[in-house]
C-alpha cells in the first residue's frame, strides 16, 4: 500500500509541474517530499451531496464523471457512484485527461477548475473518489514578473516609493504603477500595494475596475476627423449642461457655477467638457445611438491592470503599430491597427497634450520642465443601495515627452469613497516626482 501510494505520489506530482509548467511548483514539491498521499487528500466527508437533478450535466469524453452546473458554479460528479466528487463551487470546470499510475493500475482522472483569481488541476481517483487540488495564480487575473527581464530594479524601486508615499497621502486602499518605454514597448517597472492594519504591502499585480477615459478621448477626436471637423471649430457647450432627448442628462464639471458658452472645440476638449464631447458624437450619430454609446463609454468601467492601460495608450498615441510587452523574457508583441487615421490621431495627440499646457484643466498642476501628454481622472464610486458603495478611483495615464515620447506611465489608485483628494492631489503626491525622476534616468 504505501509503495502504491508513493507511486501515486510520483505520478501526481509529474502531472501537476507539467500542468502548471512552473518553476515554484515543482521547489515546492521538492520541499515537501515527505508529504505522503493520505494527508494530500481532501476528505469527501465535507462534500455537500446535491441531487443531479437540480442541476445542468455536461457529460465528460469518460462516461463515468460528469461536469454539474448550479447557480452558475462548477463541480465534479460521480455518475456511476452517484455522488459529488466535489462541492459545487468552482467558477469553471472541465474534464482533461484520464492517466493511469506507472507500476500498477491505479487510475487518475484529470480536471482543471478556475475559482476567483486561481486556477487548478484536481486529481481524481478512479479507486474511491479521493481528490487532490493543486492550485495556482490564474495568469489571466494576476500578473507575474518571474520570468521579465526587461524590468529596471531602480526603477521599480521608485515606483514602490512613490506609490507607498502617494497612497498614504490619499488614504489610499489598493494602487498600482507601471512604466512602460513608450518607444521598444518593453516594461520597465509594474508595482502593486495595499493598505493592511494600517501599513501598505506589496500586493499580487491584480486587474481592477477602472474608468476608461482615455479611450473615450480618442473615440471623439477620431470621430471629429472622421466628421471632417477641427479642434478650431466653434461648439456651444450650453452653460455646461446638455439635456438629451432621451432623457440623458450631460453635464459639465462646471456646470453649477455657470459653465461655459460659445468656445473653440480645443479649447472645450483640453477642459474635459463633456458636452462638447457627447456634441462631437451627434455630429454623425442620432440621438438615441449618440445616448447608448455615451452610456457605455462614461458607466462601464474596464477590468484590467496598469500595466494594460499604459500599453494601451502608447499603442494609441503610436498609431498603426504598436509593441506591448509580453512579460515573458524581453519579448514583445507587435500589432498593426490601420483603423486609426491620421486626423484623429493627430487631434488626440494635441488634446491629451493640451490638458497639461496653458489653458488646460490640468496646467496648474503638470509637472514643470516636461511636456506630457496624459490625463488625470477622479470618480467617485458607485451607489448600489443598503449602504454599499464602490470605492472611488484616482489615476493617471500619459506620455512624455509629448512630442517624442520615451515613457507612457499609468497610475490609479482606489480610497474611501468621498471628496477630499483630487487629482491634483495624485499629481503633487507622487506622479510629477515619478515624471521627472524618470526624466533624468
Amino acid at each position: 500500500m504505501e509503495m502504491k501510494n508513493k507511486n501515486i505520489r510520483k505520478r501526481i506530482q509529474t502531472m501537476a509541474c507539467g500542468f502548471f509548467a512552473l518553476s515554484s511548483i515543482a521547489q515546492e514539491f521538492a520541499a515537501v517530499g515527505n508529504l505522503t498521499f493520505e494527508n494530500t487528500v481532501k476528505s469527501n466527508k465535507s462534500i455537500v451531496q446535491v441531487p443531479l437533478e437540480q442541476c445542468s450535466v455536461d457529460t465528460c469524453d469518460v462516461t463515468r464523471y460528469a461536469i454539474e452546473q448550479k447557480n452558475d458554479r462548477w463541480g465534479i460528479y460521480d455518475l456511476s457512484r452517484h455522488e459529488n466528487v466535489t462541492n459545487i463551487d468552482y467558477d469553471y470546470a472541465k474534464f482533461l485527461h484520464r492517466d493511469v499510475v506507472e507500476g500498477d493500475s491505479t487510475v487518475a482522472y484529470c480536471f482543471y477548475a478556475e475559482k476567483g483569481i486561481e486556477q487548478g488541476l484536481i486529481l481524481v481517483s478512479g479507486d474511491n473518489n479521493q481528490t487532490v487540488e493543486m492550485w495556482h495564480d490564474n495568469p489571466e487575473y494576476v500578473g507575474n514578473l518571474d520570468e521579465c527581464k526587461t524590468i529596471d530594479k531602480g526603477t521599480e524601486k521608485k515606483c514602490f516609493s512613490l506609490l507607498k508615499k502617494g497612497m498614504k497621502y490619499m488614504d489610499g486602499v489598493d494602487g498600482q504603477v507601471a512604466v512602460v518605454d513608450a518607444r521598444t514597448g518593453s516594461l520597465k517597472a509594474w508595482v502593486a500595494l495595499e493598505k493592511k492594519n494600517d501599513t501598505f504591502v506589496n500586493a499580487k499585480l491584480l486587474k481592477k475596475a477602472f474608468s476608461m477615459r482615455p479611450v473615450i478621448l480618442e473615440c471623439v477626436t477620431s470621430v471629429l476627423a472622421d466628421a471632417d471637423g477641427s479642434l478650431e471649430d466653434s461648439i456651444d457647450v450650453c452653460g455646461g449642461i446638455y439635456d438629451s432627448m432621451s432623457g440623458l442628462e450631460i453635464r459639465d464639471h462646471n456646470w453649477r457655477s455657470g459653465g461655459s458658452g460659445m468656445m473653440t472645440v480645443r479649447e472645450a476638449l483640453v477642459k474635459k467638457s463633456n458636452v462638447a464631447m457627447y456634441k462631437i458624437l451627434l455630429s454623425v450619430l442620432c440621438e438615441d445611438q449618440a445616448s447608448i454609446i455615451w452610456q457605455k463609454m462614461m458607466d462601464n468601467a474596464q477590468v484590467t491592470n496598469a500595466m494594460e492601460i499604459a500599453d494601451l495608450l502608447v499603442g494609441i498615441y503610436n498609431g498603426n503599430v504598436s509593441a506591448r510587452p509580453t512579460v515573458n523574457g524581453d519579448s514583445v508583441e507587435v500589432e498593426i491597427d490601420d483603423k486609426v487615421k491620421p486626423g484623429g490621431l493627430k487631434f488626440f495627440h494635441e488634446v491629451l497634450a493640451g490638458l497639461n499646457r496653458e489653458g488646460g484643466i490640468q496646467a496648474a498642476y503638470a509637472p514643470k520642465g516636461v511636456d506630457i501628454a496624459g490625463i488625470y481622472n477622479n470618480y467617485l464610486g458607485e451607489e448600489h443601495g443598503k449602504g454599499v458603495v464602490d470605492l472611488a478611483e484616482t489615476s493617471f495615464v500619459g506620455l512624455f515627452p509629448a512630442d517624442n515620447p520615451v515613457y507612457g506611465v499609468c497610475v490609479f489608485m482606489h480610497r474611501p469613497n468621498s471628496l477630499v483628494h483630487s487629482s491634483k492631489d495624485l499629481a503633487e503626491s507622487m506622479v510629477n516626482e515619478l515624471v521627472a525622476w524618470l526624466s533624468k534616468h
